[in-house]
């Protein structure tokens, strides 16, 4: 019996219980890149997509620790992305492992190809907001967020918003024609983030006459867009109705459907 009890505690004391990742030491990035036995490499798309990948060449687990707000660029320094949210990636001893990251480009002129990144010590103090909103709002669209984020830094209009949509359109049908209601709906989504985040400011995408065109005669964002441009106004029995005209006629010349039938009204009948 006593040596069934020494078997016993020599096999506990030799068991190696595995280590949580709660147990393990988070490191910043700095840290991580000041360990020898910690290989990372860092890969993006210019837009959409960024991943670390950490091998752990240690005989000991860790977590790493990746903020957001981080600026990763290219090789050249010419795509820029940033991280909107903070994430952890845990890397058990000996083991290699991923993590995407949530980000968004910081240019429209960023282009769409995989390749090698590299973090930097940049800041983008212009999305502060942004990225405090977004830390509890963890359904905004990554689409939303990426037009938000081209408008705070670089003002874009809606005609920019859509060449910068087109590189992530090779799949489409030849008929599918641009811009798309979902497209015309992200936007507007995005005025009204603009309007949240930085009301004192005028952007061009408020002041864009084609996605104002559009989005007054998009049912899937009429309400918001009325709403947004001022045109229903709200009173104490409710919302006021839009007015038709308000809705279909922006402009003298626009051939709305208003305006084809008055025409047609008042043409006069032949002999």
């Amino acid at each position: 019996m006593k040596a069934l009890v020494f078997t016993l505690v020599a096999l506990l004391a030799s068991w190696e219980i595995p280590t949580r990742a709660a147990d393990r030491p988070v490191l910043s990035l700095a840290e991580l890149a000041g360990r020898a036995e910690l290989k990372a490499m860092w890969s993006g798309n210019g837009r959409d997509q960024l991943s670390l990948a950490v091998t752990n060449a240690s005989g000991a687990g860790v977590t790493v620790a990746v903020p957001s707000g981080l600026i990763a660029a290219n090789t050249t320094g010419d795509n820029r992305l940033i991280v909107l949210r903070a994430a952890a990636l845990a890397v058990g001893p000996g083991a290699t492992a991923t993590v995407a990251l949530p980000v968004v480009a910081l240019a429209a002129k960023n282009t769409l190809a995989v390749q090698p990144y590299r973090t930097t010590p940049d800041a983008e103090p212009r999305l502060a907001e942004l990225l405090k909103y977004l830390t509890d709002q963890p359904d905004v669209p990554r689409a939303t967020t990426q037009l938000v984020t081209l408008a705070l830094v670089d003002d874009v209009t809606f005609a920019q918003w859509q060449r910068f949509l087109a590189p992530q359109r090779p799949g489409e049908s030849s008929g599918q024609t641009h811009p798309t209601p979902v497209e015309v709906t992200q936007a507007i989504d995005a005025f009204g983030l603009l309007r949240r985040l930085a009301p004192e400011k005028t952007f061009a995408l408020a002041t864009d006459a084609e996605l104002k065109f559009r989005a007054l005669r998009n049912p899937w964002c009429r309400a918001k867009a009325t709403q947004l441009y001022g045109i229903a106004l709200p009173t104490s029995d409710g919302a006021v109705p839009p007015d038709l005209g308000q809705l279909l006629h922006l402009k003298p010349g626009d051939n709305c459907p208003v305006c084809r039938q008055r025409s047609e009204m008042q043409t006069p009948a032949g002999p």
